[in-house]
């Protein structure tokens, strides 16, 4: 009787679970909404280019940017080696260097702050992300628009450098905006592609021509950025990013050229290591976007890394 009443409870204990294995298989899983897409770049930002990613809420990023001469510059003519020697390819030299504050309000909203040392640049930030991309491309990309706005704290004579100055200072002619929607794709586990329409004004202008159209550089014009990363390994990738500027004051121009980048990223733990080579002498996109003078093809590229760590508040 025993044996009997044990056999009939393993029966129904296994035709229960049976059932339940069935039902899931069978199981109605549309109502299951589709996960976000988390990482799509590991960084806050790439070479010269902002990505996709903001700071987590209650979390400050803190960034130390640095960027120097130019490795070699093939316009020294027969000295060129030499000079590249003597400034130690560069990094004699300091472009810029940068510090930053970027603060997550909430998980989609990050502020932040910062001060450059090319053209004495205080600028103030805002990046939010409207839409996240889903899994199985539901929502086949992540959008977010960046704001920032620059102040320059040069001295007036430094800011009318080289201005036939027959009107008053205005402080005003110190300040500068950058307005940008970044729209990015994880296409896999190892690709993310970004494109970046951009535009950006400041107030005041040194009047310069390019002497092939006879244009003159805007105030305020557009710019279109891409940048992509691909993954190599566990804690290393392939990043590169490049801007073009529709003005006609920079086609075919001998003394203003487009951005481009090209470097790796590196993460140890806390800390997330960006090295790359880039003809861009400054950091931020108000300054690197219009003041590019340098070019690949002359080899003058210089060096830059980005050292970052996150701090839970």
């Amino acid at each position: 009787m025993k044996s009997s009443l044990l056999f009939l409870s393993i029966f129904f204990t296994l035709n229960v679970f049976s059932q339940d294995d069935l039902l899931s298989l069978v199981e109605d899983k549309k109502d299951e909404k589709p996960k976000k897409v988390y990482a799509t770049f590991k960084t806050y930002k790439l070479g010269n280019a902002q990505t996709v990613e903001t700071v987590k809420k209650n979390n400050l990023d803190f960034r130390i940017s640095h960027r120097f001469g130019n490795v070699y510059n093939m316009d020294n003519g027969q000295n060129a080696l030499n000079e590249a020697a003597h400034s130690y390819f560069g990094f004699d030299n300091a472009s810029d260097i940068r510090w930053s504050f970027d603060y997550g309000v909430t998980d989609n909203l990050t502020i932040g702050i910062g001060r450059s040392r090319y053209r004495e640049t205080y600028d103030g930030s805002i990046k939010w992300k409207i839409i996240s991309q889903k899994e199985h491309f539901k929502v086949p990309f992540t959008m977010t628009l960046f704001l920032d706005m620059g102040y320059t704290s040069m001295k007036p004579e430094q800011l009318y450098a080289g201005v036939v100055k027959d009107f008053k200072t205005n402080e005003l002619h110190r300040f500068n905006y950058f307005s940008q929607l970044i729209i990015a794709s994880k296409l896999n586990d190892w690709l993310s592609i970004e494109v970046l329409p951009s535009y950006l004004h400041r107030n005041f202008v040194q009047q310069r021509i390019n002497s092939k159209n006879l244009s003159e550089d805007p105030n305020g014009f557009f710019s279109l950025g891409m940048g992509g990363r691909i993954k190599v390994s566990k804690r290393m990738c392939l990043i590169a990013d490049y801007f073009y500027n529709f003005s006609p004051y920079y086609q075919n121009n001998t003394t203003a050229f487009n951005p481009l980048a090209f470097g790796f990223e590196m993460e140890t733990g806390g800390h997330v290591f960006s090295m790359f080579f880039t003809n861009a002498p400054a950091l931020i996109e108000n300054s690197f976007i219009p003041y590019t003078s340098d070019t690949w093809s002359k080899s003058q590229v210089k060096f830059g890394f980005c050292i970052s760590r996150t701090f839970a508040l």
